[in-house]
């Protein structure tokens, strides 16, 4: 697509606006072709993205019920949780360090925890830590943006760990 210079206005600048804006609405299509088409986008997003989240996910979710992986992960980010007092800093680890996978798959772990608090710095980690395998790593990594992996975890440790020590003080003042 090619650059075009926006034209300079003279005289009223609502008058040309509005006529820019009626403009624009004349060329666009109909409400309900356009919901259409976008229906049928989103289809095929989901589409795209489905196996890779599924297996991605499963794939996670059997590295942390069935091996050590997430544990030894979790040893990182346990000093942290046990800083600001989280009730139990190992699960808290080895919770967020399968962030990394899935995005979801720390609040699995934290589910059945008694605490509440550490339940809710879980899900707050889940949402904050944005950067995990099954979905944004590939996403990123098709396009031509210039990061790299090890950038990506990186940036994933420099988040989940700031996260646990931001949120947590929050939490305690919530509850």
């Amino acid at each position: 697509m090619e650059h075009l210079p926006e034209q300079k206005v003279r005289g009223n600048r609502f008058a040309k606006a509005f006529g820019e804006a009626m403009l624009a609405l004349h060329r666009a299509p109909g409400l309900w072709r356009n919901i259409g088409e976008n229906i049928l986008d989103g289809l095929k997003m989901a589409m795209a993205i489905l196996p890779s989240i599924l297996s991605i996910g499963l794939l996670g979710l059997v590295l942390a019920r069935f091996t050590p992986v997430f544990t030894w992960l979790g040893y990182l980010f346990a000093p942290f949780a046990w800083v600001v007092g989280l009730d139990d800093p190992l699960l808290a680890g080895k919770a967020s360090a399968t962030g990394i996978a899935e995005m979801f798959l720390p609040a699995t772990l934290a589910a059945g925890h008694e605490s509440l608090e550490l339940r809710m710095v879980i899900a707050i980690i889940c949402v904050s830590a944005i950067i995990f395998f099954s979905a944004l790593v590939p996403c990123i990594l098709a396009t031509s943006i210039p990061v790299k992996l090890w950038q990506m975890v990186v940036i994933w440790f420099q988040r989940v760990a700031l996260s646990i020590l931001i949120a947590t003080p929050l939490v305690n003042l919530v509850l």
